[in-house]
């Protein structure tokens, strides 16, 4: 980001008594989160101006990051800093890596199975087979009552 920009910003920053818009913030894609103060209202209105212009089908929730989408919300009070949204993606970027490593393990035969062990299987239910079952007698059908008064 050039010194311009920094500038600009930081100016955009600034709480003046005539300035509507006030800048909270920007994430890594260059988004500008704003704060308006309304006289009346009981909390201010956020929003996002997005560095890329798309097409208003092509808007979801995943073009901003959810820190950002919890402060427009007034989930939380404070907007988001570049650290906690960089400590964020190292996260994800860990996460991703483990689900991989994860995959592949699942993925691949272990040596005490050998090859063809998943081959060998049949799905469940394939190789079940229906014994002939006879019920048991039932109680009493002696014809002997077995409560504890005609023993």
């Amino acid at each position: 980001m050039g010194p311009v920009r920094q500038l600009y910003l930081r100016w955009k920053a600034l709480r003046l008594p005539w300035r509507s818009d006030v800048l909270a913030g920007t994430d890594f894609d260059g988004n500008l989160y704003f704060e308006r103060i309304v006289r009346g209202a009981c909390r201010a209105r956020r929003h996002v101006i997005y560095r890329e212009q798309l097409p208003l089908s092509d808007y979801n929730d995943k073009v901003i990051p959810v820190q950002w989408q919890a402060w427009m919300r007034h989930t939380r009070a404070h907007p988001p800093t570049l650290s906690e949204l960089a400590q964020d993606i190292q996260r994800q970027e860990r996460v991703a890596a483990t689900v991989a490593r994860l995959t592949a393990r699942v993925a691949a035969p272990s040596p005490q199975e050998g090859p063809d062990k998943h081959a060998q299987q049949a799905a469940p239910g394939q190789s079940f087979q229906p014994e002939s079952w006879q019920p048991a007698a039932a109680p009493g059908a002696d014809g002997r009552d077995r409560t504890r008064r005609g023993q």
